[in-house]
């Protein structure tokens, strides 16, 4: 059974879905979950004459502290009585979520599927990276969709 979960998540309607399978599955188990936000490596604030304003140290000190606030609030909303972590990092999606499900040592990695956009490159990185060196028994991945109704003919 799983017992630890990275959920690495994105902002889309499919993720609260896939965020109550979560939960479901960590109660099941008596897992522990790890949510994980992913945010590219932001440039300095310039003004028009080209003066840094804001830093990139300052602005991923600002991204990270609201990120992890609306992550405290996704798990409270979420996955109430289920143990939750919560991290953000910053840098290439694919690479890091491939490096977080190493050092979380998890067992699933639960990803919502989205149809506005075509996620089998940057999969097919992560499962490169999550498989490198481990056997494929050893970790999940499993990409959940909401149910949508059958259109009327």
């Amino acid at each position: 059974m799983a017992k630890r979960i990275l959920v690495p998540v994105e902002r889309t309607k499919e993720m609260e879905f896939a965020l109550r399978v979560v939960r479901m599955i960590a109660r099941e188990s008596g897992g522990r979950v790890r949510l994980l936000a992913v945010l590219p490596i932001p440039e300095p604030l310039r003004d028009w004459r080209g003066c840094v304003i804001l830093t990139t140290d300052q602005r991923i000190e600002r991204l990270a502290t609201s990120t992890a606030d609306e992550l405290a609030r996704m798990a409270a909303l979420n996955l109430d009585g289920v143990p939750v972590e919560t991290s953000v990092i910053f840098g290439d999606r694919a690479v890091e979520i491939g490096v977080e499900a190493e050092c979380f040592d998890a067992d699933l990695v639960v990803m919502p599927t989205t149809l506005r956009r075509s996620p089998r490159a940057w999969m097919s990185r992560i499962a490169r990276r999550l498989f490198a060196g481990r056997s494929a028994t050893e970790i999940d991945v499993l990409r959940v969709g909401t149910l949508r109704p059958a259109p009327m003919v």
